[in-house]
């Protein structure tokens, strides 16, 4: 992976072509294959049943093969060339002491959710999907699988691990962070998750290019569901398009976004401050020795 450094182009198409439409061909055959064999086994009308995570993870195994055939052929071609590799920095995290920066993480994103409730709020989601949102928030193990643990990791790792780094070698940071930011606001599919998405990958973004961590992006993430997957288990009452104003009324909701806006700013200023200085993409020493043609 340390000679593949996908840019702009490549990443859209890895999003697009790669994950949605091959993704989406090689999940609709398995599916069939699947339900062949084992009828009704992959349908999203039998609750409790695998189905999301099996239609979630499949197209991602498409995309992770065309990483690697595409990693190894740079590999390949550098061993030809004797081009070194791309500098590939460690995650670090400052001077923020390890404990603090874990408490902050949380901290982050309910902040960040309070200020976005207003976003969602105004999207008003149509009825088909509702229930398909119903259905992707049932409070069973297969959904937690995919929401909170797939979700999180292979997102993160195709987001920020491939695209976001690969874009980083070759674009304006801030550039680089926007694009990944859209394109996870694309990966949802749908405007209602789309807009809120944007701008939590910014967050990510951000986050990854001063740490260069993966795993916090993972956390951020996996924090992010796990908090929509934990409402909806203890407040299964609740219609799937609540806002948190219509939740807690007007008053508690300006009081709660007041505090959210002051300790997200904070937060933000403070990790700005203390997080490692952005990592310098460019060749070091350790990296400047072409490797061998026999390799």
């Amino acid at each position: 992976m340390n000679y593949y450094r996908p840019g702009l182009g490549e990443s859209w198409l890895i999003m697009i072509g790669i994950l949605l439409i091959a993704g989406a061909a090689v999940t609709a055959a398995a599916t069939f294959v699947i339900n062949w064999l084992f009828p009704n086994a992959v349908s999203l009308d039998n609750p409790g049943g695998w189905a999301i995570p099996v239609l979630y993870v499949i197209p991602f195994i498409v995309v992770i093969i065309y990483v690697i055939l595409r990693a190894s052929g740079k590999y390949k071609e550098a061993a030809w060339k004797g081009t070194p590799p791309y500098a590939n920095p460690p995650a670090r995290i400052g001077q923020v002491p390890l404990i603090f920066y874990i408490l902050l993480l949380p901290i982050l994103i309910v902040s960040m959710s309070v200020i976005l409730d207003p976003v969602t709020d105004w999207l008003e989601m149509p009825e088909f999907m509702k229930k398909m949102f119903e259905q992707m928030t049932e409070t069973n193990v297969p959904t937690f699988i995919a929401v909170v643990v797939a979700a999180p990791l292979l997102e993160e790792w195709l987001l920020r691990s491939v695209a976001l780094k690969g874009m980083l070698q070759h674009m304006a940071p801030w550039k680089a962070i926007v694009w990944s930011a859209v394109m996870f606001g694309v990966i949802h599919g749908n405007p209602w998750q789309a807009i809120p998405a944007f701008l939590m990958g910014c967050l990510f973004g951000w986050i990854y290019y001063r740490t260069r961590s993966y795993w916090t992006c993972v956390a951020l993430h996996a924090i992010n569901n796990g908090m929509s997957f934990l409402l909806v288990a203890l407040l299964p009452q609740i219609a799937t398009d609540t806002s948190l104003r219509q939740l807690v009324g007007n008053q508690s909701f300006f009081i709660t976004f007041g505090l959210s806006v002051t300790t997200l700013g904070l937060s933000l200023f403070y990790l700005y401050k203390n997080l490692a200085p952005a990592p310098d993409l460019e060749l070091s020493d350790e990296y400047q020795q072409p490797i061998s043609p026999g390799l």
